[in-house]
């Protein structure tokens, strides 16, 4: 066991090191005019930024439950989509975006808890079904929304004081809201690294993560562990549907591309380790923005998928994925 943990450190640390030690190669070959990008390729560069923070939105609440709770969380995209809902009922309310975030958590986060509670804690130890179950989960919701708010579509609006830009590069202004996403992404990983590594429930959620058996037989409630998790990646894929609302028109199908680029972040990433978010996230928005700007964005999506595919079959458990204990 401790030499599979020692292993896994060493493989994460190059990682690290690596990624490290190419962007500060970059940014060092750039800064001296070794190499030079055009302001087109800075502008992508940004852009891709911005998506990568979108897909860390996106895909830590999964990330969270999967890792954690072992759930394949079928119905993700329609807990954001939830979210967005959320967004636009706060927003005829008088309400924006600030103020959407929190009621978004609490609303989705309930989802989460009667989801948990009605369905998913029966069938923990049986991954087909949790699948299939959660698969069912999100087709009802999908229903229930369409019946509720009928088939058209909803338009949120950022906040007043986001609108406009910042001229960074070029002539073209960088939009305050991507900078707001990207803040978002940023206090969202924050918060849940706080969680799971400086506080004692996020102690015991390790632990329960690492050997489940082991924590259960030293008094830890793993059904009330898996519970609280569970409630909290929902709450944080509402968060996520609050945000990207703006963005996106809010509809019943809205949440189905954002479930597919969450496995894709957290598959090339590594399940189980958080580090694995940003950087999936990081190197997936990256090379879909750069490979559209020579081609479109439907061979950047392809190029990216065929990377993942190869990657896993490199590095099976992601980058920054571990081995399980035994």
């Amino acid at each position: 066991m401790l030499s599979e943990r020692a292993t896994t450190l060493q493989t994460t640390n190059l990682w690290l090191i690596a990624l490290g030690a190419a962007v500060a190669l970059l940014v060092v070959l750039v800064a001296t005019g070794t190499i030079t990008i055009s302001q087109r390729y800075i502008s992508q560069m940004m852009i891709g930024v911005s998506v990568a923070a979108i897909l860390v939105i996106a895909a830590v609440g999964l990330a969270i439950i999967f890792g954690v709770a072992g759930v394949i969380n079928m119905a993700h995209g329609q807990f954001i989509m939830v979210g967005a809902y959320t967004a636009a009922v706060v927003g005829q309310l008088g309400g924006n975006t600030f103020v959407a975030i929190p009621v978004a958590f609490a609303v989705v986060a309930l989802l989460g808890l009667i989801v948990e509670r009605g369905i998913i804690q029966w069938i923990y130890d049986r991954p087909l079904e949790t699948l299939l179950a959660t698969w069912g989960v999100g087709i009802i919701l999908e229903v229930l929304v369409k019946v509720i708010f009928g088939p058209e579509l909803y338009y949120v609006g950022a906040p007043r004081m986001l609108d406009g830009g910042i001229r960074l590069i070029g002539r073209l202004p960088y939009p305050y809201y991507r900078l707001f996403l990207i803040g978002m992404a940023i206090l969202m990983l924050a918060v849940t690294f706080y969680l799971v590594f400086k506080t004692n429930f996020g102690l015991k959620v390790r632990a329960v993560r690492r050997n489940r058996a082991m924590a259960g037989s030293l008094g830890i409630n793993t059904a009330r562990i898996d519970m609280l998790i569970f409630m909290f990646g929902s709450g944080l894929a509402g968060v996520a549907g609050a945000v990207l609302a703006p963005i996106k028109s809010v509809s019943t199908t809205m949440g189905f591309s954002y479930a597919v680029d969450s496995y894709m972040v957290i598959v090339l990433g590594g399940v189980g380790n958080l580090l694995g978010v940003p950087t999936g996230a990081f190197i997936i928005g990256e090379a879909e923005t750069l490979i559209a700007t020579g081609t479109n964005s439907v061979i950047g999506k392809l190029l990216v998928f065929v990377f993942i595919v190869v990657a896993i079959r490199i590095v099976p458990r992601g980058i920054f994925g571990y081995q399980e204990r035994r």
